[in-house]
């Protein structure tokens, strides 16, 4: 055990002398680690952000017209405006199904700020919407006092951004009709934080769409009873369901497609980075064969030298690894920003996760990475042999 501090000493003091190469073996496993721990932190993080983001809907199957039902669902889970519309007598033929217990109707619209703030988006609802949203609730103000009232309620992010508070008015649409804040949500954590709620049939004459629909959120009886329910769907006229559980299977194989491919560039990369520290090794074995022929000449076994070789890419490895993990932190924000600008099916949250058994992974991974590298450079100082060194050397 006391020969422990000073092979340690020995191991960290051999990495300074040539510090270039040294930082080069650094770089490649830190890049290599990082990849390996963006993907899976990536991948997780995604999961979570897609169960927490459906657990939260409130419903388990949402009816839209025919198209594209996903596409449907991503603009509705990200509060975006969805071009297609379902005439509103379908939702009372939906309401009628045995097994429907509740359902809500969604009108939603978006428009460009005047105030320079991105689109605003509306969402005309009914008092049913704010059933089946449990987790929704005012933090101050009321709830609208009509159907056609000229009223709305913010998203709590919405507030904070534009600025407004109870009694502010807002003018909307073409026609510059000017909205009454009554009330604000407090913070959900979702796509509701930046809304704009009003009365639903305020909202379908606001902009012109009388009698017409986005989507209609359902909650069955029993989920025992969603493939009966989602057959009939497909039979009425204009409209088709998409699942909750089918959306996030749909997303999570286009998620999966991309990790294999992020995980094969890991793999790549962590190649390179053996490549890197072998280089690094052998090239610092071979300017010390002097120095490990004078210390089997003064006592030392090949045991020994082999596993201060070792030591010193394990070294490497815990430096590189930390490196790595600590670049994918730091860059974990801009990681979601390029997310939600290029991929289409990015939900709200957090969409890196780095969580202890990845991060203690991709490390321990790091370590073995350059264990392994240093396999032969460290067979090759172990045999060293000090006649042969000395007479070399002379």
């Amino acid at each position: 055990m006391r020969e422990v501090p000073g092979f340690f000493r020995l191991a960290t003091s051999d990495l300074k002398r040539r510090p270039l190469r040294t930082c080069l073996a650094l770089l490649g496993i830190a890049l290599s680690t990082a990849l390996l721990l963006g993907t899976l932190s990536l991948h997780a993080g995604y999961v979570r952000a897609l169960d927490s983001t459906i657990d939260r809907m409130g419903y388990q199957v949402l009816v839209t017209a025919k198209g594209c039902p996903y596409e449907a669902a991503s603009l509705m889970m990200r509060g975006e405006n969805v071009p297609m519309y379902i005439d509103e007598p379908i939702f009372d033929a939906i309401l009628a199904d045995p097994d429907v217990l509740e359902a809500t109707r969604i009108f939603m619209q978006s428009m460009k700020s005047e105030q320079q703030l991105g689109s605003l988006v509306f969402m005309g609802v009914d008092d049913q919407y704010l059933r089946l949203k449990a987790y929704i609730s005012l933090q101050r103000g009321k709830w609208f006092t009509g159907e056609h009232a000229p009223e709305a309620i913010l998203g709590y992010n919405a507030a904070n951004t534009m600025g407004l508070d109870l009694g502010d008015k807002i003018p909307v649409g073409q026609s510059r009709t000017p909205l009454t804040i009554v009330g604000v949500f407090d913070r959900t954590g979702t796509q509701e934080d930046g809304m704009i709620f009003m009365p639903l049939r305020f909202s379908q004459e606001l902009f012109d769409k009388k009698a017409k629909l986005t989507a209609v959120g359902v909650r069955l009886k029993n989920l025992e009873l969603l493939q009966g329910f989602v057959r009939r769907m497909f039979e009425l006229p204009q409209v088709q369901p998409v699942t909750m559980t089918q959306f996030r299977d749909t997303i999570m194989e286009f998620v999966g497609t991309s990790r294999l491919l992020l995980l094969l560039s890991a793999l790549v990369a962590a190649v390179i980075g053996s490549l890197g520290v072998l280089n690094a090794m052998t090239m610092s074995v071979a300017e010390r064969m002097r120095e490990f022929g004078v210390m089997k000449a003064v006592g030392a076994s090949a045991r020994n030298i082999f596993l201060l070789t070792i030591l010193e890419t394990g070294c490497l490895g815990i430096l590189g690894g930390l490196l790595g993990i600590g670049i994918t932190a730091a860059a974990g924000i801009g990681i979601e920003s390029l997310l939600r600008t290029y991929v289409p099916f990015a939900p709200p949250g957090r969409l890196v996760f780095l969580g202890p058994l990845h991060i203690a992974g991709c490390l321990a991974a790091s370590i073995l990475l350059a264990i392994l590298a240093g396999i032969y450079p460290a067979l090759r100082a172990a045999r060293v042999r000090p006649a042969q060194v000395f007479r070399e050397a002379a």
